[in-house]
């Protein structure tokens, strides 16, 4: 076989493996049109696991999912996506909740291959709490 031949078969593979290396889809819907906040930045986004932890008053901003291929993405690189988004939506902090698995069994080489088998989501409500306005121009220097 020749050098040709091996790399005219090869092609066809590569596609696929790019393919599957897709990066983090996100979907942000606002929950409270009447409020509007400026966008913030990702540096200023605190995060809270629950209501309970929040430390003050806030108002819900956005809800925001971030989904990504389990073999490509790290949770780090969802939940740094959801930060983003949740800054562009004007929040001050996330109250996000676990990553999930979309499928019990992931099998890695079928996601390789581009069968989509290995999803993960994380999803979080963008919340603006007004005591964090002076830590906010801090962080984000405006």
């Amino acid at each position: 076989m020749t050098r040709t031949t091996v790399l005219k078969a090869m092609l066809p593979l590569a596609f696929v493996f790019v393919g599957a290396c897709t990066g983090v889809k996100k979907n942000t819907t606002t929950i409270s049109p009447a409020f509007q906040a400026a966008p913030t930045c990702p540096a200023a986004i605190n995060t809270y696991a629950s209501r309970a932890e929040v430390p003050s008053d806030y108002y819900e901003v956005a809800w925001v999912e971030a989904e990504g291929n389990s073999v490509y993405t790290t949770d780090n690189k969802l939940q740094d996506n959801i930060k983003d988004a949740a800054a562009k939506a004007g929040a001050s902090a996330v109250i996000v909740n676990p990553v999930e698995q979309s499928k019990q069994g992931v099998k890695v080489l079928g996601e390789a291959l581009g069968a989509k088998s290995a999803t993960q989501k994380a999803t979080a409500l963008a919340i603006y709490l007004p005591a964090d306005r002076d830590r906010v121009v801090q962080a984000c220097g405006k």
